[in-house]
């Protein structure tokens, strides 16, 4: 008999929903990608840049498919990984099968999850299924959420940080996406964790719990002994099976046969008329009037069905929908279709037709990316050996391994399609078309240089303001500070999955040793001003300069030399008289000042940030000295001019101290340079240029200046000093003096300047310290007195507001703070409370009584300054040095 044909389906056409010009992202997953039809056809639908493209399809559907491209026809692939992206992978050793596709157009979302792949038969011919999501609906939001998930872990699988780079980018795009109504549990389901068929039978046994009374099936691949199929009539035990057939079908019909007998339901098979290939990969179990269909990439294979990746299973996507009866027959109906009865002595004419998977090759080729000079690196599994070369199909060129173990050719080479060969020619790999990844940045962006847009607290209002436009020239030139817009971590709000860490921490350090501004680094250590280097052209913008304008001036060796020889313009002049206002060329602006503010103490606070020396191992150093420049010509023109360039002079002085903290350290602090290793140390002490001393000495002078509330000045700016005096960074000069004479506006001596340093580095006021000590450290209380007649003991401490010695992180600062102030070797501690008590020697063992009625315990190591400064730079506990 003939069925009725059952009412279709909304029909999907995804090449008019997803590639269109509004388009600012298309992300597919696919088994095999027609390169043709994507390059000449569906590309040019999605308009011109920004744009971030990505096709993941099966590797070794891809390799073959490349293989079989003619040589003339590799100019086609001129786009291929230079404006979209394309990647074959292939997690876990089964076949990449599915077929997702996601566009961001403007503020909406559009997620297709289906069973065609990305060629004209599976997006617009063939027989096949879609689900369509779209952002918005809760059920759109949930399967969206459900696909960045997944497709995060996929990326994290394959290890590929450009592939890493350009899911970053698309979770920022996905992020402008308002939020839509409350969250529903997703549809979308995956076998990264568990089997399709498993979830599938838990679902069902909670909604359907009286049983299924009619299962349906269609799907153009079976295993070779349908045990798949057996699998879900076991787990399902369905009273009725139906199964949909054409004679394409791959399947043993005499296996399919014994399995419908075994699973003892009622079973029809049925045969699609007219008998054309069908796509669609479905599964539908009804109950009563509901139904759940479940659709997508999976075939009625093991492989598909019931496996996991990484035990034998294909990565397959699929849709979970509840629909009811009616509907689910429906869509077992193709257009135009109709389905006749089979008998079951007609099934032994279906025959399992295995499709043959593309040998692999020995070495699989992940990836190749050109280099600065046309040279290539390649990524391989295995690592590629140095005796292997890089074949274009025109030249070859040898692989060496760099210093950090990447394999880069010996040479340049310029062929768009390469593969791995040994040294007498055989082929090793598969051929990948070779990475442009300074096209492809300029893809994703539409511009090829990153790092011009405002710091994140400025707006453009604020660059009518020279301190603006001078706090913007320095972020387009120097990273001062690592963004966490972009990060791994934080980006799309999704956690990196477990295993997959490596890839988003090497993603990151690639991306900022990438950074164009890192260059300008090698360019500011120098002791002369040739005006060529960074350090003038921020003068300039500090003058409201342009470098035509800008006098030169002589070279030399001194930064305040040069701020005071440069001359004022009239405008600039402060005015000799009240009735003599002059244009304001520094209006004191409240925004200005509070947002610019904010702003530098952010960026010294963001220096000890390890990754900063990602981008250029002395970018710290390289920030501070251009923020000594800076202050110290803002200082100058606050005093020479008629307006205070709208930070004050406590702001001033207290920038300093903040950058001069946190790069040398000071007090409870572990400063930039306590922080790195010797060599590092070394190496920026080294390349500092010698006139900062001189510019340090000044701007420190400046804060404990003679005037109202020097004791507290003193006392607050004491540690920092006294860490930049042990760091040598402190040196005044006849030019220091010259130049704090000009500001302060009366004659200042080299001596005085020196002597006043000295006097604040050795300065004591017990009182004040511990007042400003119990603040930076949250304490409530705090007092210090000299024991007497204690010759080991200096100094001893009473604190309220540490109940456990051992296990709070700010005791081993006040520790090392209280050292460094009073210069002592022996402390001893105790809480005001009397519950405990602690005694520290220089070379000895620390002795604590942790509480009342306990014993003292000894530390297993010995302490010293070292020893502290391990501590807090770890941010640790004393009880780290307990055994």
């Amino acid at each position: 008999m003939t069925n009725p044909v059952a009412p279709s389906a909304e029909r999907s056409r995804p090449v008019d929903e997803l590639f269109t010009g509004a388009a600012s992202a298309l992300w597919a997953t696919t088994y095999s990608v027609d390169l043709s039809l994507f390059n000449e056809f569906l590309l040019p639908r999605l308009g011109e840049p920004p744009l971030n493209v990505v096709v993941l399809a099966d590797h070794r559907r891809l390799a073959a498919g490349l293989e079989r491209l003619p040589a003339d026809a590799v100019g086609a692939l001129a786009a291929v990984n230079r404006r979209w992206l394309l990647r074959g992978i292939r997690p876990g050793g089964q076949a990449f099968h599915p077929k997702t596709y996601l566009a961001v157009a403007g503020t909406r979302v559009t997620l297709l999850v289906g069973s065609g792949n990305l060629s004209m038969t599976g997006l617009d011919r063939g027989r096949e299924v879609f689900t369509s999501f779209r952002s918005g609906t809760p059920i759109g939001d949930a399967a969206i959420a459900s696909w960045r998930t997944w497709v995060r872990r996929v990326v994290g699988l394959v290890d590929d940080t450009v592939l890493a780079q350009r899911l970053l980018d698309l979770e920022a795009r996905l992020a402008t996406v308002p939020a839509g109504t409350p969250a529903v549990a997703s549809p979308v389901l995956h076998n990264l964790d568990s089997s399709l068929a498993a979830q599938l039978k838990t679902i069902l046994a909670e909604q359907a719990p009286s049983g299924i009374d009619e299962l349906l099936l269609s799907a153009p691949y079976y295993d070779d002994d349908a045990e798949a199929v057996g699998r879900l009539l076991t787990d399902l035990r369905p009273r009725r099976v139906r199964i949909f057939l054409t004679s394409a079908t791959s399947v043993n019909g005499d296996r399919l046969k014994d399995q419908l007998y075994v699973g003892g339901a009622t079973a029809d098979v049925l045969m699609y008329q007219p008998d054309e290939f069908v796509h669609a990969k479905l599964v539908g179990a009804i109950a009563g009037s509901q139904g759940w269909l479940l659709s997508g990439s999976a075939n009625l294979s093991r492989a598909a069905l019931t496996h996991t990746v990484g035990q034998g299973g294909n990565v397959e996507v699929a849709v979970l929908a509840k629909l009811t009866a009616d509907e689910i027959r429906a869509v077992f109906m193709p257009p135009e279709t109709t389905a006749v009865d089979v008998h079951f002595d007609q099934l032994e004419s279906w025959s399992f037709q295995p499709e043959p998977e593309p040998e692999a090759p020995a070495v699989r080729l992940i990836s190749a990316a050109v280099q600065v000079g046309g040279r290539v690196e390649v990524a391989s599994e295995p690592p590629a050996e140095p005796n292997w070369l890089l074949d274009d199909q025109a030249q070859r060129q040898p692989l060496t391994l760099d210093a950090t173990g990447k394999a880069v050719t010996a040479g340049p080479l310029a062929g768009r399609l390469v593969r791995l060969i040994d040294a007498d020619g055989s082929i090793l790999s598969n051929q990948v078309v070779v990475d442009d990844t300074s096209a492809l940045s300029a893809a994703l962006t539409g511009a090829a240089r990153p790092g011009n847009d405002l710091p994140d607290g400025l707006t453009t209002g604020d660059l009518d303001n020279p301190l603006g436009q001078v706090l913007a020239w320095l972020h387009h030139n120097l990273v001062m500070e690592v963004s966490d817009k972009a990060t791994p971590a934080s980006a799309g709000g999704l956690a990196a999955d477990e295993g997959s860490d490596d890839l988003w921490v090497r993603l990151e350090r690639e991306q900022l040793g990438r950074d164009p501004r890192a260059s300008r680094y090698g360019r500011m250590w120098s002791d002369t001003f040739d005006g060529s280097e960074p350090i003038i052209e921020l003068l300039n913008a500090l003058r409201a300069r342009t470098p035509s304008e800008a006098t030169t001036g002589r070279a030399g060796h001194s930064l305040l030399e040069r701020l005071l020889d440069q001359p004022i313009h009239a405008e600039d002049r402060k005015p000799e008289a009240e009735d003599d206002p002059k244009p304001r060329r520094w209006p004191l602006a409240a925004r200005v000042r509070v947002r610019a503010r904010n702003l530098l103490r952010r960026w010294a606070d963001a220096q000890t940030d390890p990754r900063l020396m990602w981008v250029e191992p002395l970018a710290p150093a390289g920030n501070f000295t251009m923020i000594a420049v800076a202050l110290a010509e803002l200082n100058l023109a606050a005093a020479r001019t008629h307006d205070h360039v709208a930070l004050t002079k406590d702001d001033l002085d207290d920038l300093w101290l903040r950058w001069l903290g946190v790069f040398a350290g000071g007090g409870t602090r572990a400063g930039w340079l306590d922080q790195v290793d010797h060599e590092t140390r070394t190496n920026a002490q080294r390349r500092l240029p010698v006139w900062l001393p001189e510019a340090a000495a000044a701007l420190s002078w400046l804060t404990i200046r003679p005037g109202l509330a020097r004791r507290e000045r003193i006392v607050q700016a004491q540690p920092l000093i006294i860490a930049a005096l042990n760091h040598d960074l402190l040196d005044p000069t006849d030019v220091t003096a010259r130049y704090l004479s000009a500001i302060t506006g009366h004659a200042v001596t080299r001596t005085e300047i020196d002597q006043q340093l000295l006097d604040a580095a050795t300065f004591i006021d017990d009182d004040l310290w511990c007042t400003r000590t119990a603040a930076e450290l949250t304490l409530e209380g705090l007092t210090l007195e000299e024991p007497p007649g204690a010759a080991a003991i200096q100094v001893r401490l009473g604190v309220q507001g540490i109940t456990d010695p051992l296990l709070d992180p700010r005791l081993p600062r006040l520790l090392a703070a209280t050292r460094q102030y009073r210069r002592c070797r022996g402390i001893a501690v105790h809480a005001t409370d009397g519950s405990w008590r602690l005694s520290m020697i220089d070379g000895k063992r620390i002795a604590v009584l942790p509480g009342l009625g306990q014993q003292f315990i000894e530390s297993s190591d010995l302490v010293s300054d070292h020893v502290l400064d391990q501590i807090n730079t770890a941010v640790g506990v004393l009880a780290d040095l307990f055994a």
